[in-house]
């Protein structure tokens, strides 16, 4: 019988509202996958930070083979 494989992430968005963006906003985007960190990101988009989140959860989730 296989082991399974137990992964596990950390993910922190902290945002801050400000003027001079399109949506008015900046955050950063932390993030681990199994204890590696990744260098911190930036944005100013709400897309942008859907689209970190959306690649975090797809790293976190991938299936081996």
């Amino acid at each position: 019988m296989e082991t399974p494989s137990t992964r596990s992430g950390v993910l922190i968005v902290r945002v801050w509202v400000e003027g001079g963006g399109p949506d008015g906003f900046r955050a950063r985007i932390l993030q681990t996958v199994d204890g590696e960190e990744t260098p911190p990101a930036a944005a100013c988009r709400t897309a942008d930070v859907l689209l970190a989140v959306r690649a975090w959860l797809d790293e976190l989730l991938e299936r081996d083979g």
